[in-house]
C-alpha cells in the first residue's frame, strides 16, 4: 500500500475519531459542568500524554520539561492555557447547550482565527484569497445562527439560550485558533526539533494545571474528581474522548501529515463537522434541516480556501 493511501485512510480514521469524540464530551458536557468535565478530561489526557511522550521521546517525565529552552516550554504553555483550558472550556459548554451538530459547525471558524492570529504574531500575509476564505466561512456559520429552526429546537432541548451557545463557541474556536498559532512560536522557538508529543505534553501540562489553579478556591477538587470518576455515565464519555481526542487523534493525524502533504491532510481532517452531520441524521435520526447543511458547506468551502491559498 503506497504512502499516500496510508495517510488518506489516517485521515478518515482521524475524522472518525474527532466524531465520536464530539458525541463523546458532548454526553459528559451534558451531565456536568463544562469546566469541571474540561478538568477531568484534562487530567485524564495529561496521563495518557504523558506516557506516549516518554516512550516517543525514550526518557524519564521531568526531562520532557527540563529539555527544552525556557522560552520554548513559555510558548506552549500559552499556548495551552489558551487553546485548552479555556478555548475547550468555552466548546464544551457549546456543545452543551447547542448539541454535537451545531457546535462543531464553529470548528471552521478556527482556521480563520488562526490566520488573524498568524497576522500578528508570526508577520503572515493575508492574501486576497485568504479574505475570500474567511468571508465564506463565516457567512456559513452565520446562515447556521440566522436559522430560526434551529433556534427553536436549540430552545427546546432546554439546556441555555441559543445566543449563548453560539457566543462560547464562537470564541472557543478562536482560543483554540490563536493556540495553534501560539504552539507554531513555540516551534520556532528553538532550532532543535520538538516532537508533536513532546509540544502535546507541555501544552497539557501547562492546561492541566492552570485549569485546578483556576478552581481551587471555587471548587473541592479532589471531591470532584472522585465524584466525576465514580459515575460512570459521566467518566465513560470522558475517557472516550481522550482516548478518541488527544491520544489516539493526535497519533493518527501527525502519521497523516508524515505521509501526505499537510494542505491535503488539513482539508479531510476539516470534514469533522461533515462526519458529525451524517451521523447526526443516520444514527441518531437527528433532522438536518436543506439551510443547515448548506451553512455546513459553505463554511466548509471557505474553510478549503483558507488550507489551499498557499499550498501552491
Amino acid at each position: 500500500m503506497s504512502d499516500s493511501t496510508l495517510g488518506l485512510l489516517a485521515c478518515c480514521c482521524t475524522v472518525l475519531l474527532w466524531t465520536i469524540g464530539t458525541y463523546a464530551f458532548t454526553s459528559s458536557a451534558r451531565k456536568a459542568a463544562a469546566t469541571t468535565v474540561n478538568r477531568v478530561r484534562l487530567l485524564y489526557a495529561l496521563v495518557g500524554m504523558t506516557l506516549i511522550a516518554c516512550v516517543v521521546e525514550q526518557c524519564m517525565p521531568w526531562d520532557l520539561l527540563l529539555r527544552p529552552p525556557l522560552a520554548q516550554v513559555g510558548w506552549f504553555a500559552v499556548s495551552g492555557l489558551i487553546g485548552f483550558t479555556i478555548g475547550d472550556s468555552l466548546f464544551f459548554h457549546a456543545f452543551k447547550i447547542l448539541g454535537s451538530r451545531r457546535a462543531t459547525v464553529f470548528t471552521c471558524f478556527a482556521p480563520a482565527a488562526s490566520l488573524l492570529s498568524g497576522i500578528l504574531l508570526l508577520d503572515e500575509h493575508l492574501s486576497a484569497l485568504g479574505v475570500l476564505g474567511m468571508a465564506i466561512s463565516i457567512g456559513g456559520i452565520l446562515l447556521l445562527t440566522l436559522s430560526k429552526d434551529e433556534q427553536q429546537e436549540v430552545h427546546d432541548d432546554g439546556h441555555g439560550r441559543f445566543s449563548v451557545g453560539v457566543i462560547v463557541a464562537a470564541a472557543g474556536a478562536a482560543c483554540q485558533g490563536l493556540g495553534l498559532v501560539l504552539s507554531r512560536k513555540g516551534f520556532a522557538a528553538s532550532p532543535v526539533a520538538m516532537s508533536a508529543f513532546h509540544a502535546t505534553f507541555l501544552r497539557l501540562l501547562a492546561a492541566t494545571v492552570s485549569a485546578y489553579l483556576s478552581g481551587l478556591r471555587r471548587v473541592p477538587l479532589w471531591q470532584e474528581l472522585k465524584r466525576i470518576s465514580a459515575d460512570r455515565k459521566i467518566v465513560a464519555p470522558i475517557l472516550l474522548g481522550v482516548l478518541v481526542g488527544p491520544i489516539l487523534g493526535v497519533s493518527s493525524s501527525l502519521y497523516a501529515v508524515s505521509k501526505i502533504e499537510a494542505s491535503i491532510a488539513q482539508t479531510i481532517l476539516a470534514l469533522t463537522p461533515v462526519s458529525v452531520t451524517l451521523s447526526s441524521a443516520m444514527i441518531f435520526r437527528e433532522r438536518v434541516r436543506p439551510l443547515s447543511a448548506l451553512a455546513v458547506a459553505i463554511s466548509l468551502a471557505g474553510v478549503f480556501l483558507l488550507v489551499w491559498k498557499d499550498a501552491h
